[in-house]
């Protein structure tokens, strides 16, 4: 789970400045409670909820994430990134 922990970090660094830094950082900090998941769906639903641009390669690397955590991929928040790709 460790490795999962630290791809999820990377992930959500992928976003600072472009997120609010604070929020973000919230976020991610769940997983040092053992809430992988719940650190990986705050992201993505802030990611939605404030319309941050995304690259393809991250919408990728957020269905994987998505898929190891087991997670619902219909979830509105993961879904949604979709929409906020650019290319």
């Amino acid at each position: 789970m460790k490795e999962l922990d630290e791809e999820i970090r990377i992930f959500g660094g992928l976003f600072m400045n472009r997120l609010d830094n604070e929020r973000l950082q919230f976020a991610i900090n769940y997983i040092d409670y053992d809430e992988r998941g719940l650190a990986f769906e705050t992201i993505c639903d802030h990611l939605s909820e404030y319309d941050v641009p995304i690259t393809r390669e991250e919408y990728i690397i957020a269905i994987r994430l998505c898929k190891a955590l087991q997670l619902d991929a219909s979830n509105i928040g993961i879904q949604n990134l979709e929409v906020l790709i650019i290319d």
